[in-house]
């Protein structure tokens, strides 16, 4: 039987996922009627870590809403300062372990993928709100783990949508990184334009 829960979460994400790539701001308000949809779906399924995660991101996606501005004056691209990436990886091990034992010991179907999914996703999703670069790279490996893991759940069309997102964040990344290249020869174009102005004719 075709779950129409199911459905709306999958086109309400790919929607939002959609949007994200074209850096528009209202991925935010659409992503959080699809989290709230996913939320209930996956608690019905037993995946909790995937629930909570999902009901945690509602009232977060605010925070994303407020860091990407108005598109007409968006926030840009940039990459992931190397002195951040061992904060980064040190709070993703500590919050996969926290939510691997919870989910286990609450007898969460998938427990260990499902926590992966949750503590990959969370990065994925602060380093997408501050529109880091290398949120594509995360999002690709949340999206392998999610893929087996809804597949072998019971959630055939959530784990069919994540195939597309996989394929999806190579092409973010590509727009992204053009986006990226552009800005920077516009800051390189600012510059030399003010410092021509700065400098006195001989």
């Amino acid at each position: 039987n075709l779950n129409w829960l199911e459905v709306f979460a999958v086109f309400t994400s790919y929607s939002c996922t959609y949007l994200c790539v074209k850096e528009r701001r209202i991925n935010y308000p659409i992503g959080a009627i699809s989290s709230a949809a996913y939320a209930l779906l996956f608690l019905q399924n037993g995946l909790f870590a995937s629930a909570i995660l999902n009901a945690y991101l509602v009232p977060t996606l605010i925070y994303g809403w407020i860091r990407w501005r108005k598109d007409a004056n968006t926030r840009p691209v940039t990459h992931v300062s190397l002195k951040m990436i061992p904060v980064y990886l040190a709070i993703a091990v500590a919050g996969y372990g926290g939510a691997a034992l919870i989910s286990q010991s609450l007898g969460g179907a998938m427990a260990w993928t499902d926590s992966l999914i949750l503590t990959g996703t969370i990065l994925a999703q602060f380093l997408l709100d501050n529109k880091k670069l290398e949120n594509w790279i995360i999002w690709a490996l949340v999206n392998v783990f999610a893929i087996y893991t809804y597949a072998t759940s019971g959630l055939p069309l959530v784990a069919f949508q994540y195939v597309f997102f996989l394929a999806n964040t190579v092409y973010g990344y590509l727009i992204w990184k053009g986006n990226l290249t552009h800005e920077s020869l516009r800051t390189t174009d600012r510059n030399a334009t003010n410092q021509g102005a700065l400098t006195p004719a001989p």
